[in-house]
């Protein structure tokens, strides 16, 4: 039996949704013994004559002093030599432990580091998507989305309106979706949204979490958790919705996938740090972790080293926590700006603010006898203003957090003299 059926049989016995929920390419995923397995076996030795890289014979780094000069604060082998294809292992659990304080006991696999949410996401298309695979995604959604799933992997991307007739997260649409599909399906949510900016309300969670884990199966719901933790309206879902689905879990119908990173969570946007973690945990978990790691081995090879150390070192620093509280206090106080300034638009005129309350986003409805794609190209040739166009339901994605709270007024009056010139 090769390592690849030996990890589908693990999972069929304690993962049974996730077995059959595995692709062609799924299935055939398994961490290879080769350089890197062999390096790890052998890293007791005393003599080391195993991986390609240059070392002082002792483990230590040799890295010419113009690169190693820049490195304070961390330790040069975790920035400057090889890693593990799933990571920096006290990086791992020490994002497990920041995470799982919402996760109040629930048992999940080790988090397995991936180059950002990405390429997380484009893991989990490799586990689990292929042509005949529906993925359920509330409309509009992140446009690399059709990337990701459609065109690398084949699967159909089954949409649905995000808002409900009376503005909620819309959790019947997503019931119809699911009881039109045929085949496989894998539910795909991501709150705080992209572009909605926008978290369900405490009062719409159960009915969506009851939804999910009463399907019949087999399904796969990914969490993408990008915009993790940032909300600003009292009694909107803070907490990651992985940790509610992967509590009620019945391991035979159901497998919940989280990816999350310090790209928005530590704010570190060029790091390309991100993390998959599964419901399943012990054996399958593992199991499930060492495809993540097979993947990873046959594209990028393995997590760049600087950033992990970097994102290491910033979690372990005392007033990580603190440091991150007063960046996201005046993020909230440019959500409120926006608010403000949303308020003042005239109540039936071309422009509606549509409902927002978190991550880094808002979107404006501009009325429909205008093409929002020139009115984009019209912000930026006459007005000096940038924003995103979302044809699907034209609207402007305005991103609040790159805009200064002093400045959101001007930019919504331009963006009504640019709508009134048209």
């Amino acid at each position: 039996m090769t390592k690849a059926e030996q990890l589908n049989e693990i999972l069929r016995r304690d993962a049974p949704a996730a077995a059959t929920s595995l692709s062609r390419f799924g299935r055939a995923l398994a961490f290879p013994q080769g350089i890197p397995s062999q390096t790890a076996e052998a890293a007791g030795c005393e003599l080391k004559a195993t991986i390609g890289q240059l070392t002082d014979g002792r483990g230590h780094a040799m890295a010419v002093e113009a690169l190693s000069s820049h490195l304070i604060g961390v330790e040069p082998e975790q920035a400057l030599l090889y890693g593990h294809a799933a990571g920096l292992r006290p990086l791992r659990e020490l994002w497990r432990q920041r995470q799982a304080r919402e996760g109040r006991g629930v048992e999940t696999s080790l988090p397995a580091v991936v180059c950002g949410l990405t390429h997380g996401l484009s893991i989990a298309a490799d586990l689990f998507m292929e042509p005949g695979v529906d993925v359920i995604v509330p409309t509009p959604y992140w446009g690399n989305y059709r990337l990701l799933f459609e065109a690398r992997h084949g699967a159909r991307i089954v949409g649905y309106p995000f808002f409900d007739a009376q503005q909620r997260f819309n959790t019947a649409g997503l019931a119809d979706a699911l009881a039109g599909v045929q085949g496989r399906a894998v539910v795909l949510l991501n709150f705080p949204s992209n572009p909605q900016g926008f978290s369900p309300r405490l009062d719409e969670v159960d009915a969506l979490v009851e939804l999910l884990v009463s399907h019949p199966g087999p399904l796969v719901v990914v969490l993408d958790d990008a915009y993790h933790g940032i909300v600003f309206e009292e009694g909107a879902l803070r907490e990651s919705l992985f940790w509610a689905l992967a509590r009620r879990a019945d391991p035979a119908r159901l497998l919940v996938v989280k990816v999350d990173g310090c790209t928005k969570e530590l704010l570190f946007f060029g790091g390309r740090v991100g993390f998959l973690t599964f419901s399943a945990a012990g054996e399958a978990g593992e199991a499930l972790v060492d495809k993540v790691m097979a993947s990873t081995r046959s594209t990028v090879s393995i997590p760049p080293g600087p950033s992990q150390a970097l994102a290491l070192a910033a979690l372990r620093h005392p007033d990580i926590d603190a440091q991150i509280q007063e960046r996201l206090l005046m993020l909230r106080g440019r959500w409120e700006a926006m608010q403000r300034a949303l308020a003042s638009l005239p109540a039936e005129g071309r422009l509606k603010a549509l409902p927002n309350n978190a991550g880094f986003f808002g979107l404006v409805a501009v009325d429909p006898d205008i093409d929002v794609q020139e009115l984009r190209l019209s912000l930026i040739r006459d007005y000096s203003v940038g924003v995103i166009s979302i044809p699907e339901i034209n609207a402007l994605r305005l991103a609040f957090c790159s805009t200064r709270a002093e400045d959101m007024p001007e930019l919504i009056r331009r963006i009504q003299l640019a709508v009134s010139g048209l």
